[in-house]
């Protein structure tokens, strides 16, 4: 039997009572819940860590605070299953609830060892995946993939996914490929990041140390622009992306961690006819939209045609020092921690 399938009493969640620095993230031991009315339990093996876990724990949402349990998405093995999910299925966990909201902002997230979840916030996974590709999937795919939706992006457009080592970022290079862009561009702070997408297949990137993204677009279009715009940033990079934009261009938002304001030219929208729309996941989908999302994205994870990034796996005991990691390193790629 496997040792997954063996439930202890108790479990051990992370979880912080107030806003504060890294170090309010204290593990606490719990007993573990037990499912009823069709619900499932589930052993969380890894979770990941998203700049999003960071804004709720510094108290940049708007919430009351008790104890709280942060982490969007995560992987793991069904211990109490159905005829659907049986015990011992590996199992991606989705970031939605039934509800549709995201775990970890305003409902309890996956940093639990053992999670209550609905069956139809379980997705099984292929062996060919492993748990961490698993675990690092969900936001940074789904997050992607709507905002090229929200672009309204057909094969042959030119896309620019800002960050290329981002979670975000990077699944906005992979997806925009694998669905027939005609040119990806994407960006890098250091030159030793560029060097990092670059050793992993990624031609066209900008190091935003030696120039700016409108300058890398203009030389890698001979001066058209790009189509479409994923912005996952923010900050002074949002307002030089939007004057990188072709005619009639669309850049879509859907983070902020480098800032909340830029600066833009008005004759920019007016001159060009370029929109800015903006992408959230929380409270916005229902299952029948985040369905439609999944279906685009998962037969292409199955295959093996996209795949995401992983910079570290730390041990739950760490995840203070993942966070930190992750907000201040900037890694290449996804953070995650063990259970």
């Amino acid at each position: 039997m496997s040792k997954y399938l063996i439930k202890p009493k108790q479990m051990r969640t992370i979880e912080f009572k107030s806003p504060g620095d890294y170090e309010v993230l204290k593990v606490v031991d719990k007993a573990i819940p037990d499912p009823k009315n069709g619900e499932l339990l589930v052993k969380v093996t890894i979770a990941a860590v998203n700049s999003v876990d960071n804004t709720v724990r510094s108290g940049m949402l708007p919430k009351s605070y008790g104890p709280v349990i942060l982490g969007n998405e995560g992987v793991g093995i069904v211990v109490t299953g159905n005829g659907q999910f049986p015990e011992g299925t590996r199992v991606m966990i989705s970031c939605f609830t039934t509800g549709g909201q995201i775990r970890g902002i305003y409902v309890d997230g996956v940093w639990q060892e053992y999670l209550i979840v609905s069956p139809d916030e379980l997705i099984a996974i292929d062996d060919s995946i492993s748990d961490e590709e698993a675990a690092a999937f969900p936001v940074s795919f789904f997050s992607a993939q709507a905002c090229l939706n929200k672009a309204e992006f057909k094969a042959g457009k030119t896309v620019l996914s800002l960050a290329a080592g981002g979670g975000v970022g990077n699944a906005g290079i992979q997806l925009a490929r694998a669905n027939g862009a005609s040119l990806v561009i994407t960006t890098a702070g250091s030159a030793s990041k560029a060097e990092s997408a670059r050793a992993r297949g990624i031609a066209n990137v900008i190091d935003l140390s030696s120039e700016k993204i409108s300058e890398g677009v203009a030389r890698l279009t001979e001066g058209k622009g790009v189509d479409i715009v994923i912005d996952s940033v923010g900050g002074d990079l949002t307002g030089d992306a939007l004057q990188a934009l072709a005619r009639e261009g669309i850049l879509v938002a859907i983070g902020y961690s480098a800032g909340r304001t830029f600066n833009a030219k008005i004759t920019d929208f007016v001159w060009k006819g370029i929109q800015m729309r903006g992408q959230s996941l929380n409270g916005w989908f229902d299952r029948r939209a985040e369905k439609a999302v999944w279906q685009q994205i998962m037969p292409l994870f199955n295959a093996g045609q996209v795949k995401p990034i992983v910079a570290k796996v730390f041990d739950a005991e760490n995840v203070a020092e993942a966070q930190r990691y992750l907000m201040e390193a900037r890694p290449f790629g996804k953070v995650l921690i063990k259970f």
